[in-house]
């Protein structure tokens, strides 16, 4: 068989828009393994300051293969940034107005790549005017790395950490695992990190099982699921109501899977690096609170827009009416951050007030008993899926059919024939919500277990994990949800 050594170093070196560098991809573990041996080998012997050095290029690069030349926009950004925050420390009377640029400069990109088409739209619809979208691309990462840049801006004018070089601060920003879906990291906690980060045996192991959970939750679980969540939310009125009450409970799974399994590649491949980027769910589905839930789903964004957004507005210092209307707001204004749809601003909305409306009622006002724990449960639980619908549906009006069948038309009839006809997706949905019921202690032992375990059973742990990857894969690789924001 020959070999088409030209289209393999292309795929491998270039840009190419059908097929970004994505780790569920054989060409980015190609890649991981070349930059993992280059990297061991520059600490090896004791070169830190070159092999952070390579971690930058190589993440610069991985930008590339996944957004083109859209890398050196990027990368003046990432210029200017440092500059103006250079700028605010060496002129200390003018650093609100630095500050102001700093946060100003990133958002102005974001503005334009992710919303001009949206405040475009909505314009032309006040002003009775006809309206053709532009011909945008949608940089991947550009939300998760504006609100990194923003934190590193803010926190070196609150003086809680130092500017540091710019090879610390480029490679805080584009380090490669997180930068194009999170974690999003904050400064205070990776740069440190630069100095004294620990890489060792035990580091590698750990993260190793993280990469091979998060690849099982992406390829076997939510890849699977999706294409029988695709099908129903394309033409929900086609389909029972059973079947569309299916679509919810799957859509849960498979945004859960989808995106904790990137935040465990991410995280693993991290730690096989020595660097700690934190942790971004804690069984979120388990939550028997609104306000539990968002303490426990992407804790990264949770704790950000806290921190950078409903404090600054005042938080709960100035009355419980301002509280619960800075609590509206900031969920308001992450609902618009996940996407330039009002699908988002009325899913962000109605979380914004669901947090809200414990506060006022609930929060700390009942007795803490199982029954009641069940019932908040429950309640969080299938409030949690019937938002998704939002998220997911491309319309108001496909999200309402969805609900609508799922809600007033369901057949119970309808469940026998279903299982004998979808047995593998039965089977997948509920071993994936028993699975993620899951204590997190026995998560954290079994992690403990394989990093120590001879590297013969890592070896055979990992063969099986590709078994079962190529046995359930799809045709094609599915970009992670999170990916479009």
């Amino acid at each position: 068989m020959h070999l088409d050594w030209f289209s393999i170093l292309q795929a491998l070196f270039l840009y190419q828009p059908q097929s970004p560098m994505l780790f569920p991809t054989m060409s980015f573990w190609v890649w991981f393994i070349i930059v993992l041996g280059i990297y061991g080998g520059m600490l090896h012997l004791k070169r830190r300051s070159w092999g952070l050095l390579w971690l930058l290029a190589f993440s610069l690069f991985f930008y590339y293969k996944s957004v083109g030349s859209f890398v050196l926009l990027f990368i003046a950004t990432l210029l200017g940034e440092y500059l103006l925050v250079a700028a605010m420390q060496k002129y200390p009377q003018r650093r609100r107005l630095f500050l102001a640029l700093a946060v100003i400069l990133p958002l102005v990109f974001l503005g334009y790549f992710k919303y001009a088409n949206f405040f475009l739209q909505n314009l032309s619809l006040l002003i009775g005017e006809r309206w053709d979208a532009l011909d945008i691309f949608l940089p991947a990462g550009i939300s998760f790395y504006t609100f990194q840049m923003i934190s590193y801006a803010v926190d070196v004018y609150r003086g809680d950490i130092d500017r540091g070089s710019f090879q610390d601060y480029a490679l805080y920003i584009a380090y490669f695992p997180q930068l194009v879906a999170g974690p999003i990291v904050r400064a205070g906690h990776f740069l440190p990190q630069l100095k004294q980060g620990v890489w060792d045996k035990d580091s590698i192991g750990r993260g190793f099982w993280l990469v091979l959970q998060g690849l099982i939750k992406k390829v076997v679980f939510a890849d699977y699921v999706a294409q029988y969540n695709d099908l129903i939310f394309a033409r929900p009125s086609g389909y029972s109501g059973f079947e569309n009450l299916v679509a919810i409970y799957g859509y849960g799974l498979q945004i859960f899977y989808d995106f904790s399994g990137y935040s465990d590649v991410a995280i693993g491949i991290g730690r096989m690096m020595g660097f700690d980027l934190g942790v971004n769910f804690n069984k979120p589905y388990l939550a028997s609170t609104i306000t539990e839930f968002w303490r426990r789903w992407h804790m990264s964004l949770s704790s950000w827009l806290r921190d950078y957004l409903y404090i600054p507005l005042g938080g709960n210092r100035k009355g419980k009416l301002r509280t619960y209307l800075n609590l509206f707001l900031t969920m308001l204004l992450g609902g618009l951050w996940h996407g330039a749809s009002w699908r988002f601003v009325v899913w962000g909305g109605v979380h914004g007030l669901a947090l809200a409306v414990h506060r006022f009622f609930f929060q700390g006002r009942l007795p803490t008993n199982f029954w009641r724990g069940l019932v908040g449960w429950a309640i969080t639980f299938h409030l949690v899926l019937a938002l998704w619908v939002f998220f997911r549906a491309s319309t108001f009006a496909s999200a309402w059919e969805v609900l609508q069948r799922a809600c007033l038309h369901v057949d119970f009839s309808y469940l026998f024939p279903f299982l004998r006809a979808r047995p593998l997706l039965v089977g997948l949905l509920i071993a994936g919500y028993l699975l993620h019921a899951v204590p997190m202690a026995w998560v954290e032992k079994i992690e403990y277990l394989f990093a120590r375990s001879p590297w013969f059973l890592q070896l055979i742990v990992f063969l099986g994990v590709v078994q079962l990857i190529l046995e359930m894969r799809q045709s094609y690789v599915q970009p992670f949800i999170y990916f479009q924001f």
